[in-house]
């Protein structure tokens, strides 16, 4: 593993390269809100944890996930083009790790799961967990490749449950909780 180094005092001096091990390990100690993205398509269900999730816009109220296109949920969740993103409280970090780690098709065995009952809108069906703290509901309306990734930019059709005020979060491959703010 590389290692880093202080930064030079002068611009003369050279500057390591950033690969993407070096990169997965100074991003490993960023923490982040662990979210729960879930879609269906054509019958099947389909989730994922995800951390690189940010708000985008407040008018339209939208935001912004990025989505590993490795990643078994992708191709579901770029044809259906509407997802629901649970925030989980730090309370399921449990359940927010055994849905992590479950294989694709055991992720729907764990939790409570419902389906929005929506109708007129394009979040009609899609799977949510009860657990969480609160669940957004999105239709994308852009997207953007960029190396393995594929960010998502939606809008936030519907919203239910409460401001999450303790979520769960993800930091150095492991799930927790801020303590200094709720200890």
């Amino acid at each position: 593993m590389q290692s880093l180094r202080p930064l030079p005092m002068s611009a003369e001096q050279d500057l390591p390269d950033v690969t993407a091990d070096l990169f997965r390990q100074l991003w490993r100690g960023v923490g982040a809100t662990a979210t729960l993205v879930a879609t269906e398509h054509e019958g099947q269900r389909h989730a994922m944890m995800a951390t690189a999730v940010t708000s985008v816009s407040l008018d339209p109220p939208s935001l912004l996930v990025c989505v590993n296109r490795s990643a078994s949920a992708f191709r579901a969740l770029e044809a259906r083009g509407a997802f629901s993103l649970g925030i989980l409280p730090a309370a399921q970090q449990d359940l927010g790790a055994a849905i992590a780690h479950a294989p694709a098709q055991e992720r729907f065995d764990h939790g409570d799961w419902a389906r929005l009952d929506a109708p007129k809108q394009d979040c009609h069906q899609l799977p949510w967990l009860r657990e969480t703290a609160t669940t957004l509901f999105c239709k994308v309306e852009n997207s953007l490749d960029h190396g393995t990734h594929c960010l998502l930019i939606a809008r936030i059709d519907a919203a239910i449950g409460e401001t999450p005020t303790d979520p769960l979060l993800y930091m150095n491959g492991q799930f927790g909780r801020f303590a200094e703010m709720h200890g």
